[in-house]
């Protein structure tokens, strides 16, 4: 495969479209899925977020103000707000995207009953660094990932890669280590993937890219003088007793 898999624009809106890629290839990717108006909304909205915490005081609790994630970018002052509900009510283009109908539709549909739909949600801001935002890697935790790119889906602005089609590899490789009784926290999400080449995103401001997070994924390296903003929202399936968990009973 030379390219990530896309849906045509005619195709956005049916959620089996959305499926049939996802089940096949671990991830599906829309080009220019969000309108101008609305995309310039979501930006003002994620700006407003970023400003320093006396500007923002007008966000209830705390969403109020940025916070770093550690263990996301150890050492590097990319910055990432989780999004509350109390947030995300004050937020309503954010709120209408992680609400949006089709995306809720595909979450449940490949996460089976009981999923929860977007219930962590976050707004990101990377800064130029000469390091790639991540490696390649599967989530510790399984989920679907709705990925919306608010700066444009290209190498200089960190666009992630994917290598589509091995979310089963990685689901075999998880699970063999729960099995094995090595913790959640402790799994080595970024070993046993030699040989494996991700394909870049790319596409506009404005692009979704939806994934099972067990397809292996990176974030890329954003260049100096660019920025990388991003909204994601994670659904995840009903909880079930892991490997782990199942042996020791």
């Amino acid at each position: 495969m030379k390219a990530l898999p896309r849906l045509a624009p005619r195709e956005y809106d049916d959620p089996d479209n959305w499926l049939m890629l996802l089940r096949q290839f671990g991830v599906a990717v829309a080009s220019a899925w969000m309108s101008s108006e609305e995309l310039h909304q979501l930006l003002a909205e994620h700006h407003r977020v970023f400003l320093p915490a006396d500007e923002s005081a007008s966000l209830p609790g705390p969403g109020r103000r940025a916070v770093t994630e550690v263990a996301y970018r150890p050492g590097i002052p990319s910055r990432a707000v989780r999004l509350t509900m109390a947030t995300a009510h004050a937020l309503p283009r954010t709120r209408a995207f992680l609400k949006d109908a089709v995306l809720a539709a595909v979450a449940a549909a490949y996460l089976g009953e009981g999923a929860s739909i977007n219930q962590f949600a976050y707004l990101t801001l990377d800064v130029a660094h000469a390091t790639p935002v991540t490696a390649l890697h599967y989530d510790r935790k399984h989920a679907l990932k709705a990925y919306l790119c608010l700066t444009p889906a290209h190498e200089d602005w960190g666009a992630p890669a994917f290598v589509p089609g091995t979310h089963h590899h990685s689901r075999s490789i998880r699970e063999a280590h729960l099995g094995a009784g090595v913790p959640e926290e402790g799994l080595p999400i970024t070993q046993g993937h030699w040989g494996y080449v991700p394909l870049r995103l790319q596409g506009p401001p404005g692009t979704l890219v939806l994934f099972d997070t067990d397809c292996l994924h990176q974030g890329g390296t954003v260049a100096a003088g660019h920025t990388r903003r991003i909204l994601r929202g994670h659904s995840h399936p009903c909880p079930s007793p892991r490997p782990d968990e199942e042996a020791a009973g």
